[in-house]
């Protein structure tokens, strides 16, 4: 009778080996190798920076986070009092401010459609 699953747990199952393949897509980057001081205050320049991220939108998102990001998040809100809707703003800013051939590549691709 312990062999047989019920079909909750086949779901489970099968919901955990997605995930995991997911994760497995995502390449992992290897942070710098600094010295403690220099992290210290390259982490505290990137929190002053954050921090003074403006959030001037009016548009609301519903985004998915898997959770362990949103986890993390919700640490730094207790550590810093960097508000989750801020670090996402900044980052997803910064991201498209180092990466601007997204942006042309939307403008290029806007002016091939037929409307």
């Amino acid at each position: 009778m312990s062999g047989i699953k019920s079909l909750a747990d086949e779901l489970r199952d099968s919901m955990r080996k997605e995930r995991q393949s997911q994760t497995e897509e995502i390449p992992f980057v290897e942070p710098p190798k600094d010295t403690p001081k220099e992290k210290t205050e390259t982490l505290e320049r990137l929190f002053e920076s954050i921090l003074s991220h403006e959030l001037t939108g009016r548009e609301k998102l519903l985004i998915r986070l898997d959770d362990k990001t949103l986890f993390l998040l919700k640490q730094l809100k207790v550590a810093k009092g960097i508000d989750m809707n801020k670090i996402i703003a900044y980052s997803l800013h910064l991201f498209l401010k180092t990466h601007p051939e997204i942006s042309r590549y939307i403008k290029e691709h806007i002016k091939t459609l037929d409307l």
